[in-house]
């Protein structure tokens, strides 16, 4: 039973080499290049500004010409050439609201590319921290099988000594049997999470043996970051405030709202976008004399009312998302600042129901020893105490999957990247 304490305590502590380690700053940029989202939204952004810019730019320049037949004052019929170099400017007062749409859009397309990266990086530190306490519960159940399995062996023999009837030894036998599917189940979904982290982390592993799945389930190929790790969120009111007043979903669609504020007045004012102006020749009469055009449109169609209008609804339709995104986003993460709370303190009476069956389990080995109880009723104290050390790892998940709802709601993960 020594023998047992230890091999626990280690598999708890999940001693032994890591394969892969990455420190925190590492796991971040690796989770930016091998993540398809981030890339294709990246390119998209970059595709957008650059439209923008396109609109700002004048239209090409065209040249115009006009031949026709005529007769000069002799009689005789002459070609008459007219060549112009025709522009389509933007008007100064056009590319001023133009440049402030490029300026607002390129703030929205930032900040939306670090609220996706910040998403990206909630859900892989989710993902880790899942893996981390999944590989302890796979542990714990591994210790647990390993129990029944050196259990079993004396059962046997107690079988065929005559001390234990057949029919306890097949209950035995069945107790085993679950604890080795409950182990299965564990090992599946332990694998499929390293499976995750290595497509996340860029991680190829050339091993021959890694086609056997077991691979995943060694020390030498599981995966460590330094610098993240199961803990308690801690946040302080003042902070919370500041995060709820810096977001980045409330500041996305106030951008729209502006970008959509300088569409309407741009709108307003590019009455003329098809003003042209252009100079060149005209040959006429064996003569050639300089040629002036200018094509002025008449704005006296509602068109562009209409498209004011169209962005001042769109304006006044972000602004009303931007108070109602606020509120809700205050309600959902105090809501779960709560939740985190009494999950904390659900943990921490765990961890007292762990020490007290871990004693209940210790006192069990004495009278065992003893003989003052029999082998079913000091396993029952074993499973007792396993069952509280699953029931802490499950506890700590929950709380990790719902800090995860906290900082998404956030917009922002809670592990100051910024600074590691």
């Amino acid at each position: 039973m020594k023998s047992f304490k230890i091999g626990l305590f280690l598999c708890i502590l999940m001693g032994g080499a890591f394969g892969s380690e990455f420190d925190l700053e590492d796991f971040v940029k690796a989770v930016e290049r091998n993540s398809i989202d981030l890339i294709g939204k990246k390119a998209q952004y970059d595709s957008l500004l650059e439209e923008q810019r396109s609109l700002i730019s004048w239209d090409y320049p065209y040249v115009e010409t006009d031949v026709s037949m005529v007769k000069n004052s002799q009689g005789r019929v002459e070609p008459q050439t007219t060549a112009l170099l025709m522009l389509i400017p933007k008007l100064p007062w056009v590319s001023t609201m133009l440049y402030q749409s490029l300026h607002i859009k390129t703030l929205q397309y930032k900040k939306s590319y670090e609220l996706s990266k910040n998403l990206t990086f909630i859900a892989s530190k989710r993902l880790y921290l899942s893996y981390l306490i999944t590989r302890e519960k796979y542990n714990i159940y591994t210790q647990r099988e390993n129990n029944y399995l050196s259990q079993l062996q004396i059962a046997k023999q107690k079988v065929n000594a005559g001390s234990m009837s057949e029919k306890d030894y097949i209950n035995f036998k069945n107790s085993f049997l679950e604890s080795k599917l409950a182990k299965t189940n564990v090992k599946s979904t332990l694998i499929d999470l390293e499976k995750i982290l290595d497509t996340i982390l860029g991680v190829a592993n050339t091993d021959s043996e890694y086609e056997d799945f077991n691979v995943f389930l060694d020390d030498k190929h599981s995966i460590k970051i330094s610098g993240l790790d199961f803990e308690y969120v801690e946040i302080q009111k003042h902070r919370l405030s500041q995060m709820l007043d810096e977001s980045l979903y409330v500041d996305i669609i106030d951008l729209s709202a502006k970008d959509y504020h300088t569409n309407a007045k741009l709108a307003n004012r590019d009455r003329f976008n098809t003003f042209e102006i252009g100079a060149g020749v005209e040959n006429s009469n064996s003569s050639t004399n300089v040629s002036l055009k200018v094509q002025i449109p008449l704005p006296v169609t509602p068109k562009n009312t209409h498209l004011k209008r169209k962005y001042m609804a769109l304006e006044s339709g972000a602004l009303k998302q931007n108070e109602v995104t606020k509120r809700n986003i205050r309600i959902k993460a105090n809501s779960y600042i709560n939740q985190l709370k009494n999950k904390q303190k659900y943990i921490e009476i765990q961890k007292e129901n762990i020490q007290n069956k871990k004693h209940l389990m210790e006192m069990g080995k004495i009278a065992y020893e003893s003989q003052k109880i029999g082998l079913f009723e000091y396993l029952v104290y074993q499973n007792s105490y396993m069952d509280a050390l699953i029931g802490l790892a499950d506890a700590k998940l929950d709380y990790i999957n719902t800090t995860a709802l906290l900082e998404e709601t956030l917009g922002k993960s809670l592990t100051d990247i910024g600074e590691k």
